[in-house]
């Protein structure tokens, strides 16, 4: 796992960062709870990584949030 200081690595799998499968399935949950929506699993553990939890939660998940237009992970990075 990562120390308080550390940065969370966008493209490490949860594996490599030390998460189990019940770690991410609490985590998932945690996500449903604080966001009031369904979080699918299958986005959880086909696509492991923070980049595709994000990018999934602000296109399938939070579309009235972020809108239905996603945002190319190219210029999502080169926003200020």
């Amino acid at each position: 796992m990562l120390d308080d200081d550390e940065d969370l690595p966008f493209d490490m799998s949860y594996f490599e960062l030390g998460f189990t499968s019940l770690g991410i399935t609490e985590v998932k949950e945690r996500l449903e709870t604080q966001l009031g929506r369904s979080v699918s699993t299958n986005v959880l553990f086909n696509s492991p990584t923070m980049e595709r939890l994000i990018a999934y939660l602000a296109d399938e998940v939070l579309t009235d949030v972020f809108g239905s237009t996603p945002i190319p992970a190219d210029e999502r990075d080169a926003r200020p």
